[in-house]
């Protein structure tokens, strides 16, 4: 993800929160602020008695830390393979080595092919919570642009 979109994503979440106060204290809602977006939106809905939004995101956390441990082996052994050609023995043939021994390289393949399902997961469940589930939340809410007037 681009810093632009990454700063454009951070601008509107915080224009939503924002939404979000002024609904609350328009409505005179008895919700617990908060200045974390996600959080804001657990509160709300626990306040009409759910729990989707926190139980997808909670979801999808799960899924970024799994993603990322099952990346670290392929990880650590790129830095090994990099560092130990390039430090410690230039005429080694790592490559070779690592055909020869095909555990070298199903595993992190195996690995590899977790890591980006485990990511296609997450977008998904990412999509789901920002695009169905807070519209979703919104709606029961009756969250409308507020403004002070």
């Amino acid at each position: 993800m681009g810093f632009g979109k990454k700063s454009n994503e951070t601008i509107e979440f915080s224009n939503e929160l924002d939404i979000l106060h002024k609904h609350i204290i328009k409505n005179n809602l008895q919700v617990q602020k908060s200045d974390s977006f996600d959080k804001q939106c657990f509160f709300l809905e626990q306040h009409i008695g759910e729990e989707n939004f926190k139980v997808t995101y909670k979801k999808m956390n799960i899924i970024n830390i799994i993603s990322g441990i099952s990346a670290l082996p392929i990880f650590i052994m790129v830095m090994v393979v990099c560092i130990y050609n390039k430090w410690i023995d230039k005429n080694f043939d790592v490559f070779g080595f690592i055909i020869n021994n095909p555990a070298l390289y199903i595993i992190p393949v195996v690995l590899l092919i977790i890591t980006l399902i485990l990511s296609n997961y997450y977008s998904i469940l990412r999509k789901k919570l920002y695009h169905e589930i807070y519209p979703e939340l919104k709606r029961k809410l009756s969250v409308k642009e507020v403004t002070f007037e």
